[in-house]
């Protein structure tokens, strides 16, 4: 399955928090319905975006690991 997505953030070389506040920060600037791709490399992170997502007017559209590491498809 392909997502298109209208931008990317890669935050695979930042420690948490910053992917997670970084994430924030990006949806926040983007207009609604827009679908973010984020890429992170650090498992903690992962648990920290999904917590996002359900405490904001986010859907995680999809959620994946591959060689980029791990990936969340979200739109606004």
């Amino acid at each position: 399955m392909t997502i298109k997505f209208d931008t990317i953030l890669d935050v695979r070389h930042e420690d948490s928090p910053i992917p997670t506040i970084r994430t924030k920060e990006t949806l926040d600037t983007l207009p609604l319905g827009t679908i973010l791709k984020v890429i992170t490399s650090k498992e903690s992170t992962v648990s920290n975006i999904r917590t996002l997502i359900a405490n904001n007017p986010f859907t995680l559209l999809n959620e994946l690991k591959n060689e980029e590491g791990f990936v969340f498809f979200i739109q606004k």
